[in-house]
C-alpha cells in the first residue's frame, strides 16, 4: 500500500472557520492521509491555534511551528523536509477536498508507478461550496502538461501529490512570491519527472474578493518577469517564449481589479 504525508500550511491572516472546513475534508476522505503535517507560518492567532489543537486527526498530526512568516514556499520546504513518506499532498488551509481526492489520486500512482508529480481539476467558490463560480480546467498528459508549462501554470496547486525524492532532487520549494508552485513544477519537469492530471474535480477552491487585486501591481509585475527568466534559463522556453509571454502577461497587471476579472474569467476559466 503506498503511504503518504499531506502538508497544510497556516498563517495568522487566515480564517479559522475555513481552516476547520478544509480539516473536515480532511477526516471525510475515503483514504485517509498516513501523516498529517501542519506548517505554522510565523505566530497564528488564538483561533488558528485552537482549530488546529482541537483536530481528532486519527493517524496524528505533525505541527511544525516557524518562528516568523518566511511565505508558502519556505513553508510547504519544511514540511517537505519533514515528511516521512515517499508521497506528498498538498492543500490550501482554506480549501475543500473532494471525498475520494486521495484515493482517485493512489489508484493514478498504483496504476502508474513512474508518475513524479499529479493532479486535478478545481471548482471555484467564493462562500458556499455547492455554489461554483467557476471551474480551472488543466491538461491530463504528459505531453499537453509540458506544452502548457511554456505558457501557465499546467497544475491546480492545492490538488497535488508528487514523489518526495523527486521534489528534493528538484532543490524543494524555495523563496519564490506567487510562483512558488510553478517554479518548482518547472525544476521538476526539466529534471525529467513524469506528470499527469486526472480530470475529475478533486478539490473545491475558495477564491476570496482580494484574489485578483493580489495578481496585479508593480510586485506582482516583478515577479512574472523574473518567472519568465526563470523559465528561458531553464529551457523550458525559448527568446521567442519569452518575448511572447512577457507581452501577453505583463500588460494585464496593470488592469485595473474588475478588469483583470474579467480577463481572467474570459480565458482561464469555465463557467
Amino acid at each position: 500500500m503506498i503511504e503518504f504525508s499531506l502538508i497544510i500550511c497556516v498563517y495568522e491572516k487566515e480564517d479559522p472557520q475555513f481552516l476547520s472546513q478544509c480539516l473536515d475534508s480532511v477526516l471525510a476522505q475515503t483514504r485517509q492521509p498516513d501523516e498529517l503535517i501542519i506548517v505554522k507560518d510565523g505566530p497564528l492567532t488564538g483561533g488558528l491555534e485552537k482549530v488546529i489543537n482541537d483536530f481528532p486527526f486519527p493517524n496524528g498530526k505533525k505541527v511544525i511551528s516557524l518562528p516568523e512568516n518566511k511565505t508558502q514556499g519556505p513553508a510547504r520546504a519544511e514540511g517537505v523536509k519533514a515528511a516521512k513518506h515517499d508521497y506528498i499532498a498538498i492543500m490550501d488551509s482554506d480549501d475543500i477536498c473532494r471525498p475520494h481526492r486521495f484515493e482517485k489520486q493512489l489508484k493514478m500512482i498504483a496504476d502508474n508507478p513512474e508518475l513524479g508529480l499529479i493532479g486535478g481539476q478545481i471548482s471555484e467558490f467564493a462562500d458556499d461550496p455547492g455554489y461554483k463560480v467557476a471551474e480551472r480546467h488543466v491538461p491530463t498528459a504528459h505531453s499537453e502538461i509540458v506544452k502548457f508549462l511554456k505558457k501557465r501554470n499546467p497544475f491546480n496547486s492545492m490538488t497535488v501529490m508528487f514523489n518526495r525524492k523527486l521534489v528534493l532532487e528538484a532543490g524543494n520549494y524555495r523563496y519564490f512570491p506567487w510562483f512558488e508552485d510553478y517554479d518548482l513544477w518547472a525544476r521538476m519537469i526539466s529534471n525529467g519527472a513524469i506528470c499527469a492530471n486526472t480530470s475529475d474535480v478533486l478539490v473545491d477552491a475558495r477564491v476570496g474578493s482580494g484574489m485578483y487585486a493580489r495578481r496585479r501591481g508593480v510586485s506582482y509585475i516583478r515577479a512574472e518577469w523574473r518567472m519568465q527568466k526563470h523559465l528561458k534559463k531553464s529551457g523550458i522556453i525559448n527568446t521567442a517564449g519569452f518575448i511572447r509571454n512577457v507581452a501577453l502577461r505583463i500588460p494585464i497587471r496593470l488592469l485595473p481589479e474588475k478588469a483583470l476579472a474579467r480577463v481572467y474569467n474570459r480565458f482561464a476559466r469555465r463557467r
